[in-house]
């Protein structure tokens, strides 16, 4: 089979590979079932080392386009729908799709306040710290940013940082974006606003929304006037077989669903993207917590895929970076694309030039990518010891626990017996000044649980919260 490495573009060969084995498998020149060439001979067809092949194989045995078996040849998923006709390839193609009362938002997370000590360490689902630079990193991109002569903001975002974020994602992501389609937000619900904003153009949507699913976007859709169409997940993510062919957009992490931790496989993500092609739905994709994947490499976002649905993208840097970095992307083309630039410009930009372009700096000098592997690195030792110290004594006090995140994060579901002992748990908890999220708040009808995680936890506090959840006993 033929596949095309170029040497020449700045783009790692690993990803080069995988990329052509993807559209090899979209086009249908591979089949479900195809036995793929071994890692010796691909190599030497791609006149590339075995080590890149053998990394690609494993990308997309991850991602689930690729099943390798003990003592047999890898093959192409046989779960994988046949290609449809060849479709044309469209880089990041969106389109703008066509035109009740809003559910309610999910309740606020409740944690016991008895005997609450003043300083609290929350173990609520955060996005932020994760991945926080260094403050000297930071001094010398402010001081950089700073030294700009005649700095004025622009008005979808400064043309430094829209293009850094396209490097980023073509290069960290697989997604080829131009910086022209890329607009910089105050965040991701900011970001979400904008895009639901340019999508109804003053009428009223039906936004499917994950259930459960993390409340911090969902809540967001009601108070755009907007109609919230919970929808069905299970292991693999968005269930398509019972999400309504009426919604007008549907909210989606595809690479951390949350809290169940499922990143989608490939054959659900061409379901999906299917699904949305046939019904005209507008996939928006937060791309929540794609980097902290530390087993495998990040899943490339669903608008990097060659399809005719319409995707938009969402990101924020304040996992990579700072929770101070109060900034983030929306990334979609023509002619939803010019829909969101003229709405942040009528919405004026809140992000400082300063902060645009200190970002930028981080992002183009090699901070971001450095950082992002001693996250790496911290997340699996954290999960190591999670799942050797935590686990073992909450199953001993009776309770069930689930490891949400297979490949991102370090988060735990705990349910109880009943919702009077999870409370009771909450209450220790609380009483050595730790708070605890519940479950009830991201999950229709689950009020037996509590959700914590550690990721976003200084050392410090990290060390603290495993004194007391490794105890036996909170008091």
């Amino acid at each position: 089979m033929l596949i095309d490495v170029t040497r020449s573009l700045p783009i790692p060969l690993t990803a080069q590979v995988a990329a052509s084995l993807r559209s090899a498998i979209a086009s249908g020149s591979l089949r479900p079932g195809d036995e793929v060439p071994s890692t010796r001979v691909l190599a030497r067809q791609a006149g590339v080392s075995r080590g890149t092949v053998v990394t690609a194989y494993d990308q997309l045995v991850s991602e689930g386009y690729l099943v390798a078996t003990q003592g047999a040849p890898t093959r192409v998923n046989p779960s994988l729908p046949a290609a449809q006709d060849a479709e044309t390839p469209r880089a990041s193609g969106f389109g703008l799709s066509r035109t009740s009362q809003p559910r309610q938002p999910a309740p606020t997370p409740a944690t016991a306040t008895h005997r609450r000590p003043t300083a609290t360490i929350s173990l609520k689902p955060s996005s932020g710290q994760a991945g926080a630079i260094r403050p000297a990193a930071w001094r010398q991109a402010w001081r950089e940013a700073a030294a700009e002569p005649g700095i004025a903001t622009e008005p979808t975002g400064q043309e430094q940082l829209r293009e850094a974020i396209a490097e980023h994602l073509r290069m960290g992501r697989g997604l080829n974006v131009d910086k022209h389609d890329v607009v910089v937000t105050g965040g991701t619900r900011e970001g979400l606003v904008l895009a639901l904003m340019a999508l109804g153009s003053g009428t009223r949507l039906r936004v499917g929304v994950e259930d459960p699913g993390h409340p911090g976007l969902r809540n967001v859709v009601p108070l755009t006037g907007n109609t919230v169409v919970p929808c069905a997940v299970d292991e693999a993510g968005v269930d398509i077989d019972l999400t309504p062919d009426d919604l007008d957009a549907l909210l989606v992490t595809p690479s951390y669903q949350y809290p169940l931790g499922a990143s989608m496989p490939a054959a659900r993500r061409r379901a999906l993207l299917d699904w949305a092609a046939a019904t005209g739905t507008v996939i928006i994709e937060d791309d929540f917590n794609a980097e902290l994947r530390y087993r495998t490499s990040p899943v490339p976002p669903l608008a990097a895929l060659r399809d005719e649905a319409d995707v938009v993208t969402l990101g924020t840097f304040t996992t990579l970076l700072n929770r101070s970095a109060a900034s983030g992307y929306v990334a979609a083309s023509a002619p939803l694309a010019d829909g969101i630039r003229r709405t942040r410009t009528v919405m004026g930009m809140p992000v400082s030039a300063v902060t645009q372009l200190a970002i930028a700096h981080l992002l183009r000098n090699g901070h971001v990518r450095r950082n992002t592997k001693a996250v790496h690195n911290r997340l699996a030792k954290r999960r190591e010891i999670v799942a050797a110290e935590i686990i073992p004594e909450l199953t001993r006090r009776g309770a069930t626990v689930t490891e949400m995140a297979e490949s991102n994060g370090v988060d735990l579901a705990i349910t109880f017996p009943s919702p009077a002992a999870r409370d009771a748990y909450a209450r220790e908890l609380s009483d050595q000044g730790i708070e605890s999220g519940r479950l009830d708040a991201l999950w229709s009808g689950r009020d037996d649980g509590l959700i914590v995680s550690f990721a976003h936890l200084t050392e410090p506090d990290f060390r603290r919260v495993l004194e007391v959840m490794r105890s036996g006993s909170s008091t």
